[in-house]
Parts: structure tokens; C-alpha cells; sequence
């Protein structure tokens, strides 16, 4: 028996979600630079919305990231064809499943979030992270990330890793991370607390097999580093700190800091 992530993961997709059940493109609704009427009227259709300008008032109030959570779980139903009642049930974070049992089920809704099955299981035990503020602070100052990590000499991979994944709460106060974050809120003019958002979450529970990969290669990070030219201290978060994949993408400024990921997870993104 196990627990699911199936509304946090629903609200994590939304606008993906969004986008399957209205036809219209994830890029324009996240970005509403492309929105047209028909747009809009499709929307209007998937979310049962009367298709007037009150209507394409709700679509805003929709697009926005908080408001649009209250929809996700109702959203995945029509894009997984389950019915609400069940669809309910599996965002019900409390309850116990039967994989067995649910897995046609479980298959439907992993396929309409576009994640894998098994990413759905909850983990019994979870470690509290925090997010740091540094995209929102940065652009507060008008500055880019590559221009922070100048600022702060901190390098950028590791501005990339901080401004990306949740950081697990006791090493805040640990080195690397406490002279790091103290350089980067100089470079921010800001307190270390400004760093982090106040809501708490969960730490993802992937780990990439970097460790695994040293012990068959016969390689130290040191080694690691010189072979692939990531910053060796970039290369220790990646093999010793959980990673939410959903952000990978977003380290693409340094290809070859993907390249790396991309070895551990054996795949052959762009």
C-alpha cells in the first residue's frame, strides 16, 4: 500500500495540463503573449466557462499560479478520463493505495502529468527543504544570474543548482553553503533570511547515481571535474543532494553542466 503525489504533481502541471484539455500551446498560456479570442474560447470551453468577457476574466484569474492550482486536480481528471469522484480520491494525499489494484488507473493519470508512473508514489519519510529567492532577487537588482555569480564569485553552476532545487534546511548553516549564500546576499545587498522563501517544502526524491558512477569508473570528483570542466563543487550537489528533475531544463545556459545530468540519467535530451 502506498500514498500519492497525485494533487501535488497536478499543481506542479497545471498549465500542462491546461494545455492538453484546451488544445492551446503551454508556451502561450504560461507566457499570454500569444493569447487570441479562440484562445481564450477554448479555455473558456475546457474549464466549463461561459465563453463572454466575464468568462475570459475567469481564464486570467486562471492563469495566475496560485488560482490556478485550485483547478488542477479537476483538470487532470479530464485529461486522464477519470472520473471526478475517483480522481478526487487519488488527490487525496491521506489515503493508501494498492498499485496492483490501480495501475491501469495510475498509468492514465502518470501519462496526462507526463511523468513517470512511478514518480507518483509518495515516500513514506520525507527531509523539509527550502527554496532560495535568488531568480526574484536578481531581477529585483536587474541583474542576470550569470551577472550574480560574477558579483558574488560564486560560480555560476552553483548559482544555477541554488536559484533551481530546494536545499535541505540543517545544510543552510554547513559549508559550502553558508559561505556561498553569504557571498551571494552581499552581492544582493540582503539578509540571509531574505534568501528563502518562508514556505517550506518537501525535498524531491531523486538522488542521481553520481557516487555509483565514480566507484565503476574508478574516478574521484576531482577527477570528474578536470574530465567534464564542472565545478567540482557543482559535481559533489549533483551526487550528494536530492534533484527535482522538472528543473533540470533550466540549467541550459551551461550545456555541459546537462551533459553531465544527462550522463547519470542515460538519456539524450537537446
Amino acid at each position: 500500500m502506498v500514498k500519492l503525489r497525485v494533487r501535488e504533481l497536478a499543481q506542479e502541471k497545471v498549465y500542462h495540463l491546461l494545455s492538453l484539455t484546451s488544445g492551446v500551446s503551454e508556451e502561450a498560456i504560461r507566457t499570454y503573449a500569444t493569447q487570441t479570442t479562440d484562445d481564450f474560447k477554448k479555455i473558456s470551453i475546457a474549464l466549463n466557462w461561459p465563453v463572454t468577457e466575464p468568462g475570459v476574466t475567469q481564464v486570467f484569474q486562471m492563469l495566475d499560479p496560485v488560482k490556478a492550482k485550485d483547478m488542477a486536480v479537476d483538470l487532470l481528471g479530464t485529461a486522464s478520463d477519470i472520473s471526478p469522484d475517483d480522481i478526487q480520491k487519488y488527490a487525496n494525499e491521506n489515503t493508501d493505495f494498492n498499485i496492483t489494484e490501480k495501475i491501469e488507473d495510475l498509468k492514465k493519470i502518470a501519462k496526462a502529468l507526463d511523468v513517470e508512473t512511478v514518480e507518483l508514489v509518495k515516500p513514506r519519510e520525507t527531509r523539509e527543504g527550502v527554496r532560495l529567492k535568488l531568480n526574484e532577487l536578481a531581477q529585483d537588482k536587474q541583474i542576470s544570474l550569470k551577472e550574480l555569480a560574477n558579483q558574488s564569485q560564486v560560480d555560476f553552476s552553483i548559482i544555477c543548482f541554488y536559484s533551481s532545487q530546494p536545499i535541505e534546511n540543517k545544510k543552510l548553516t554547513q559549508e559550502p553553503f553558508h559561505t556561498n549564500l553569504s557571498k551571494i546576499s552581499v552581492a544582493l545587498n540582503c539578509s540571509l533570511e531574505d534568501l528563502q522563501h518562508k514556505e517550506k517544502v518537501d525535498l524531491p526524491p531523486t538522488m542521481l547515481r553520481v557516487q555509483e558512477f565514480l566507484e565503476v569508473t574508478d574516478l574521484n570528483i576531482k577527477d570528474l571535474s578536470l574530465l567534464t570542466g564542472v565545478n567540482s563543487e557543482f559535481i559533489d550537489l549533483i551526487a550528494t543532494n536530492p534533484i527535482d528533475l522538472r528543473n533540470i531544463p533550466s540549467w541550459g545556459e551551461e550545456k555541459v553542466i546537462c551533459e553531465i545530468i544527462c550522463k547519470f540519467l542515460h538519456c539524450t535530451c537537446n
